[in-house]
């Protein structure tokens, strides 16, 4: 009769019972590996190393096609094209975060101009003790200019829009005006 439900993998406590079970399923495990490396191909290569809690090697078994010294070499031969890749892309990852850092600079640097240029145009910051070149204050001067232009013409065109409204009203009432009075002129008929 089988077991119902999984099993649950934990500890073992006692010290004497947890050698036996690690022999045991050190055996079980080398068997499983041997039993992979007849159902597979010839190409494929298998190689387990069971190490004991002290270090010491418990157990191995490398598949019959194949040596340890040829296993490994495959290893390495496989594994190092991934490990390339790897410093590849952390070279890439290491210009591209220079690349990054550089622009941050560039653009604090753009921040800490603006701000300063924006502190002068509003009056926050001493024009005179700040070392303004009088290139500065010219151009400063005709952005205050052309600002003021700006702000006289936008008060016309309001000035002009509020006068258009109070005459358009006073003109209403005038009308309403006349329309009573010529309707108080006209004769009742009985």
């Amino acid at each position: 009769m089988g077991r119902r439900g999984k099993l649950e993998v934990k500890r073992i406590v006692d010290d004497a019972s947890r050698r036996v079970t690690f022999c045991k399923r050190r055996g079980t495990l080398l068997k499983k590996a041997r039993g992979l490396a007849v159902l597979c191909d010839d190409d494929v290569s298998l190689g387990l190393v069971v190490f004991s809690s002290t270090g010491k090697v418990a157990g191995d078994y490398c598949s019959p096609n194949t040596s340890w010294s040829d296993l490994i070499q495959r290893y390495e031969r496989e594994s190092t094209p991934s490990t390339q890749l790897q410093v590849q892309d952390t070279n890439q990852d290491g210009d591209h975060h220079q690349q990054l850092l550089a622009e941050v600079a560039r653009l604090r640097q753009e921040i800490d101009h603006l701000e300063g240029s924006l502190r002068r145009q509003t009056g926050e910051e001493d024009l005179l003790s700040s070392g303004v070149t009088a290139a500065e204050l010219h151009d400063l001067q005709h952005h205050v200019g052309s600002a003021l232009g700006k702000v006289r013409h936008r008060k016309v065109h309001l000035l002009e829009e509020e006068m258009l409204l109070a005459t358009a009203a006073f003109l209403e009432v005038e009308v309403d005006m006349d329309m009573e009075a010529s309707t108080s002129l006209q004769p009742t008929l009985p």
